[in-house]
């Protein structure tokens, strides 16, 4: 046989393989195209070991939809999830922080799922508060379905409040209701050492930053003018920072700063209240012999408040109809199944989740969800990575005693504002809604 020919024959036989390999791979049990879904995540905690199972339970129920879960750390999520946009090789289904939403959307990386909305088996819109579906909402289109909240509140050592006296009319533990409560709080807890200096905190920071956005709300703080101009420098988040600021340089209530106890000190023992996402339940789980308890912030400004964040599951842009309704299929599921996701210490997005009995007998995602009503959201802006790296500056500069509350905040103010000035002659920096 001739070398052609037997080229021929070789080329025939690869195409013959290569036809039945993809009848193979896009045929199911059901006699229609199987689909599998890359599912990406920064779950790389308990709240993995959760969703895995979730994700599981699905494969098990749905034979010819098959979901790959990747798991990665939300340090170095973003530019992995970007740079497998921008080549075409991204997951058909991620997880973004509601935060996040805006860059990434406008990067064109998401998926527009407003069907998810809509029709007999549709994911309905009533069931989430109106801040919270916000957040995926632009103008009439969808861009994503919030699984969770997670708003920031207080975590208490029960054994040390008890001890302090926070205890009802019943000699149930309670939590200190406002700044004086608080404040008293924090000083009773407080025990000295041998060495005359304390060896047990009443409070202690833990992110710096995020403890001052999750009580900004509380004193009326934003980030933004209406214009759409940066305001850090606004009263509200002048005296909030102060407050911050008050409880080291003035009545030393909280540990010095390169001290380093924050949420360690408080699993040690050696801190008896931190204020903290809920999502830091899952490492209170794993603890033998600490009895904590969560509460909602004590109210330390003019009103109760906190800062709140989601988790949205969105769908790669540019997939096939197959793929698309396959993707959101298994984003259904996840949501009507999010009393599964509490257990990992989450806040279901959805009411009806929430109004259930196993909710509320989640003792410390029941507490948290209370600060639903009067939570806030960071705004909806392609540059919250930046203003955030600014606020972290900021704060940090004020706790070391190194800027006054307006002087670090005046910095970062200049900073964000140029950020936006840049980011607004590329595209537009603060999505209209």
């Amino acid at each position: 046989m001739s070398i052609k020919a037997s080229l021929g024959l070789l080329f025939l036989f690869a195409l013959i393989l290569g036809f039945g390999r993809t009848d193979f791979q896009c045929r199911s049990v059901g006699g229609h195209r199987s689909v599998t879904l890359n599912f990406w995540n920064g779950f790389t905690g308990p709240d993995g070991r959760i969703m895995l199972g979730l994700v599981r339970r699905f494969n098990e129920a749905h034979p010819d939809i098959q979901v790959s879960m990747q798991r990665m750390d939300w340090a170095t999520y973003y530019n992995k999830l970007m740079v497998a946009a921008v080549d075409g090789r991204g997951p058909e289904v991620f997880v973004l922080q509601s935060s996040s939403l805006p860059r990434m959307r406008r990067a064109g990386f998401v998926s527009n799922v407003t069907d998810l909305y809509q029709g007999a088996n549709a994911v309905p819109v009533s069931d989430f508060d109106d801040q919270v579906i916000d957040q995926v909402r632009y103008g009439s289109d969808y861009a994503g379905v919030p699984l969770d909240i997670w708003p920031f509140g207080l975590y208490c050592n029960a054994d040390m409040l008890r001890q302090a006296g926070f205890v009802d009319s019943h000699g149930q533990v309670r939590a200190p209701k406002d700044r004086e409560e608080f404040l008293k709080a924090a000083r009773v807890m407080q025990h000295m050492g041998p060495d005359g200096h304390p060896d047990v905190w009443g409070y202690a920071l833990t992110n710096w930053r995020m403890n001052y956005q999750s009580i900004l709300p509380q004193f009326d703080g934003h980030y933004f003018s209406d214009d759409g101009k940066a305001d850090l420098t606004n009263p509200g988040n002048i005296a909030a920072l102060k407050f911050l600021q008050s409880l080291n340089e003035g009545q030393r209530l909280i540990p010095p700063p390169e001290n380093g106890l924050g949420w360690v000190g408080y699993r040690q023992k050696k801190v008896a209240m931190v204020i903290d996402g809920i999502f830091m339940v899952g490492d209170l789980q794993r603890l033998e012999d600490f009895n904590y308890v969560g509460f909602p912030i004590p109210t330390l400004g003019n009103h109760p408040g906190t800062m709140a964040e989601s988790h949205v599951l969105c769908v790669r842009s540019g997939l096939d109809s197959v793929q698309q309704a396959a993707a959101r299929q298994f984003l259904r599921f996840l949501s009507d199944n999010s009393i599964d996701w509490a257990k990992a210490g989450q806040v279901p997005a959805r009411k009806s989740v929430r109004n259930t009995p196993e909710f509320k007998a989640m003792p410390v995602q029941s507490a948290f969800a209370q600060q639903i009503p009067t939570m806030k959201y960071l705004p909806k802006s392609t540059i919250i990575f930046e203003l955030n790296i600014e606020l972290d500056l900021a704060v940090e500069k004020v706790i070391r005693g190194r800027a006054t509350p307006l002087e670090a905040l005046k910095v970062a103010n200049e900073h964000v504002q140029a950020f936006l000035d840049r980011d607004k002659n590329e595209r537009t920096g603060v999505d209209a809604l």
